[in-house]
């Protein structure tokens, strides 16, 4: 009696029993204490496909947590609030979620969650699973409504089509291109390689980067419908002429065939292309200066072709326009006249006064224009009195041991001089006499050969059998110096 007086009574007893096992109990099945907050994530989806409170959420196929709640989200979107379990976490930012059926023919669904790659940070609580990276299954009636009439009817004309071609040649023609697959799977498989990467992780970025294309095309599943559409009518389009496709395969085989040597001559003149470019280079420069020199002259000229100055202009320029027109049938005879002149110009004139004489160690370097500028200024300066108005013309005199004659002079006689170095000859050289450069007027400038500017040097021996200036003989020397001392030049 007196430890039932000190002990609990049995109402007491059986209270804490019961207690004790509901806490178990809610232990057992919850699996966490009543007073810790839940850890959620949201998820956006196309459609709930029937999942409800209480759906799990599974991460390989192991629960993590459940749903706690579907509302409707932006768009006709669906929100899924998910409860995760410390097993679920962490989770990341790039984590993906899809709704999967737990059995074959639908029905009691559930959240296929996966967590992500620790590279995209932790997602916090709260965080939302965008719409690109969420999924949901596809459903038996979308495929039945996906193969309707029409759908039925086009996969129809696509078999009896492609039995066509196959009828029409297109056989042989799998046949024949045979013997090109070993190529074509050679560079397949190079291909392959590359797509391997060289460093690791290549290949999961690729992947990444294709399923981010895949998710931005499937949020644009309008415009994909338009472009089928539109593919569909370019087929249709191609098939109503067919024979024109035919022609213009066979052209584009030729072409092929023909492309090589031209792509050669474009990778030919690549060089030249980019010589242009340099030498363009300098007058792209001053193209800013030009123009904006050119701006003013520009302006005045849009306002002399204002609506108000227009008919002023055109009435001032009328009688002028009458003169052009009269003078319209001389100008088409002038034309004919200086067209062949302009073309040799431009093909024989231009050409020889750019090109250079070649004069051994003379020579200058520069163009022969250049050359007989600079030999009319030094005759200019040759040509004055010491004034510099006179018409005298000096010459240089030299002295030396060389004594040189001209030989017999029409009207003057033999001329003697001194030089300090003997004469190594003449250029250029003297033809002969009755000996003339060809001379062809009735020929066409244009057509013929530009003047050659390499003259023939002549040896002094055969200047002075042309009466050219030419070293004495001893013998003749004494015979000059005795007639100068007498002062009868000549014989």
């Amino acid at each position: 009696m007196s430890w039932r007086r000190r002990g609990l009574s049995p109402t007491a007893a059986g209270v804490l029993a019961v207690i004790a096992v509901c806490v178990f109990t809610y232990l057992g099945f919850a699996k966490r204490l009543p007073w810790a907050g839940d850890w959620e994530v949201r998820a956006v989806f196309h459609s709930a496909n029937e999942l409800h409170s209480q759906s799990p959420v599974r991460i390989a196929g192991v629960d993590v947590g459940k749903v706690k709640r579907v509302e409707r989200g932006p768009g006709g979107t669906a929100l899924v609030t998910m409860a995760i379990e410390d097993g679920g976490r962490p989770l990341h930012r790039d984590a993906t979620a899809k709704i999967r059926p737990r059995i074959f023919l639908e029905g009691n669904f559930f959240v296929d969650l996966r967590p992500g790659t620790p590279r995209g940070g932790e997602m916090p609580e709260g965080g939302v699973i965008p719409l690109s990276r969420t999924a949901v299954p596809v459903q038996l009636d979308e495929v039945l409504s996906a193969l309707n009439a029409s759908t039925r009817a086009q996969t129809q004309d696509l078999v009896r089509e492609y039995a066509a071609a196959l009828d029409r040649g297109g056989a042989e023609a799998l046949n024949r291109g045979y013997a090109h697959w070993p190529g074509a799977f050679a560079g397949t498989a190079a291909t392959a390689e590359a797509l391997r990467g060289r460093r690791p992780h290549d290949l999961s970025e690729l992947v990444a980067a294709a399923a981010a294309v895949s998710s931005t095309l499937a949020e644009r599943r309008v415009e994909l419908a338009e472009l089928i559409s539109s593919f569909n009518r370019t087929l249709g389009a191609l098939a109503a002429n067919e024979d024109d496709v035919a022609a213009g395969v066979r052209a584009l085989a030729a072409l092929l065939r023909t492309s090589p040597e031209a792509l050669r001559a474009i990778d030919d003149s690549v060089p030249a292309v980019r010589a242009f470019t340099a030498r363009l280079r300098p007058s792209l420069r001053e193209a800013p200066e030009t123009l904006d020199l050119a701006i003013p002259l520009l302006v005045q000229l849009r306002g002399l072709l204002a609506p108000g100055e227009l008919p002023g202009l055109v009435g001032d320029l009328r009688p002028a326009v009458r003169s052009l027109t009269r003078l319209e049938p001389r100008l088409a005879a002038l034309f004919d006249l200086v067209g062949p002149v302009s073309e040799c110009v431009v093909r024989n004139a231009l050409p020889t006064l750019n090109s250079k004489v070649d004069d051994g160690k003379h020579s200058t370097g520069q163009p022969a224009w250049q050359e007989l500028l600079h030999g009319a200024v030094g005759l200019a300066s040759a040509s004055q009195n010491f004034d510099g108005n006179g018409p005298a013309v000096r010459y240089h005199g030299g002295y030396g041991d060389q004594l040189v004659s001209t030989g017999q002079v029409p009207g003057v006689g033999q001329l003697f001089g001194l030089a300090p170095e003997p004469l190594v000859g003449s250029r250029p050289a003297w033809p002969g006499p009755g000996r003339q450069p060809p001379f062809r007027p009735d020929v066409p400038c244009a057509t013929q050969a530009p003047p050659n500017l390499e003259a023939r040097v002549a040896p002094p021996v055969s200047a002075a059998a042309r009466g050219r200036l030419a070293p004495l003989a001893p013998d003749a020397a004494k015979r000059a110096l005795a007639q100068l001392r007498r002062g009868r030049p000549g014989g």
